[in-house]
């Protein structure tokens, strides 16, 4: 990874990773373009905090946000690229496996007693939020791709399992149960 500085709009500067092997494969033009298109966006501090001009940033939370809302959103995204033809189940299952192993880079090598006291460190909360926000864009492009009513699969999902695990037998208790 090669790491360079970018002074963003807003003022601030903020260091950004680029693979290596970029600079092999995309012509030096095109990079130093996706750079300015960079610096010509606010830095992802300033975004979290809502001081964005993108237009529909920062407006959204769990509380005022549907599952619809957040699946228009990225279906809105991934057409108007024109990536539906890279969209297909095999490769989003794929890419949804690599963002969960990106997101578990950030706790390798990382005792259990010491994996809550990343997330009270902003810079690294802030990647975690980014790791976790692709696998939940990656998992409502699956269920775009797949026409997936995301509410229902998870109220079934969650019955099956209240059968499966019955609180009277699991609950207080660490033991694996083989049978269960």
């Amino acid at each position: 990874m090669l790491n360079r500085s970018i002074a963003h709009k807003c003022g601030h500067i903020e260091a950004h990773s680029f693979e290596a092997n970029l600079f092999d494969r995309v012509p030096k033009a095109e990079i130093e373009r996706r750079i300015d298109d960079l610096a010509q966006q606010p830095c992802k501090n300033c975004m979290n905090k809502g001081q964005s001009d993108v237009p529909g940033a920062n407006k959204m939370s769990d509380d005022k946000t549907t599952l619809i809302d957040l699946r228009d959103m990225v279906k809105k995204f991934v057409n108007d690229r024109e990536w539906s033809r890279y969209h297909n189940p095999k490769d989003v299952a794929i890419a949804i496996s690599l963002e969960a192993s990106e997101l578990l880079e950030h706790f390798q090598w990382v005792l259990d007693k010491e994996s809550g006291a990343i997330a009270k460190e902003t810079e690294k909360l802030l990647k975690l939020e980014e790791e976790l926000a692709d696998i939940i864009i990656y998992c409502l492009s699956f269920a775009n791709v797949l026409h997936i009513d995301v509410a229902k699969a998870v109220e079934d999902k969650v019955r099956l399992n209240a059968i499966r695990y019955p609180v009277a037998l699991v609950k207080d208790d660490d033991i694996k149960h083989p049978d269960i």
